[in-house]
């Protein structure tokens, strides 16, 4: 249904909701009271404003309080968000900085390591929200098909961001990437491992397996790297694994 033939209420919906995100450039509503317009866009942007600081503490440290609001302004008069619900305002907030942020002037100014902080500070929420499951045992890890439980992730960036604060904020990219693992563990606290390609590489391999022995995985792993002794590989990725399945990062498949 368009806009021109929804009902009424829907109509003005729409129109109240254009012009509280961005005032300057839609009509306001005739038919509303600007004073209450200004007290929901009021309340509606400290609400929106306040979850992206808690969202993403860090960013907002290496920005200024002014950069920082207008930040948050831009994400919430430019982004149009998909989803309700205010726990999925970080990963729009994601989605804003690849593909929105740029088309304003002031991001110019931004630090160029903004967008991939911004992620890293997504996976810590990611796997802070993740359901606990529960997993058959491990008995075999050699022999049995295992992945990696939804309270972990693993991510290359460029910039070293789990470094990144206030103190430390390195205006070129390091010759080497970073690669992190970032898990939650039994005691609900959210870590980090810097992790070398390899790892990084065999956690990617796990997150897609539903059915591979971890046998077969590390072979592969061994012959992709063509190292010139695959039992070399092999061990030391067993031994990668066996230590992610004491942390909880690496669970047995399902059943």
């Amino acid at each position: 249904m368009s806009q021109n033939n929804a009902p009424s209420f829907m109509q003005t919906q729409h129109a109240f909701t254009r012009y509280i995100r961005d005032p300057k450039n839609a009509p306001k509503p005739s038919d509303i009271e600007e004073r209450r317009i200004n007290i929901y866009r009021d309340l509606l942007f400290t609400n929106i404003a306040s979850a992206l600081s808690d969202g993403f503490p860090v960013v907002k440290t290496i920005c200024s309080e002014q950069q920082w609001e207008n930040i948050c302004r831009d994400f919430y008069h430019r982004h149009p968000s998909q989803s309700p619900y205010f726990s999925d305002i970080p990963q729009e907030f994601i989605h804003y900085l690849e593909h929105e942020r740029t088309s304003n002037s002031d991001a110019i100014n931004d630090a160029p390591f903004l967008l991939e902080l911004a992620h890293y500070e997504w996976l810590e929420f990611i796997v802070s929200i993740a359901d606990d499951e529960a997993y058959p045992p491990i008995s075999d890890p050699f022999n049995q098909a295992l992945t990696v439980a939804p309270t972990a992730l693993a991510a290359a960036y460029t910039y070293p961001v789990h470094k990144i604060s206030p103190d430390f904020l390195p205006a070129e990219p390091p010759d080497q990437p970073t690669y992190l693992a970032v898990y939650r563990n039994i005691e609900h606290t959210i870590c980090f491992l810097e992790i070398t390609p390899t790892t990084h590489a065999l956690l990617i391999a796990l997150a897609d397996n539903t059915s591979q022995l971890t046998k077969d995985i590390l072979s592969t792993l061994a012959k992709n790297l063509q190292h010139p002794d695959p039992s070399v590989v092999i061990q030391g990725g067993l031994s990668i694994i066996n230590d992610f399945i004491h942390r909880g990062i690496v669970v047995s498949t399902p059943n």
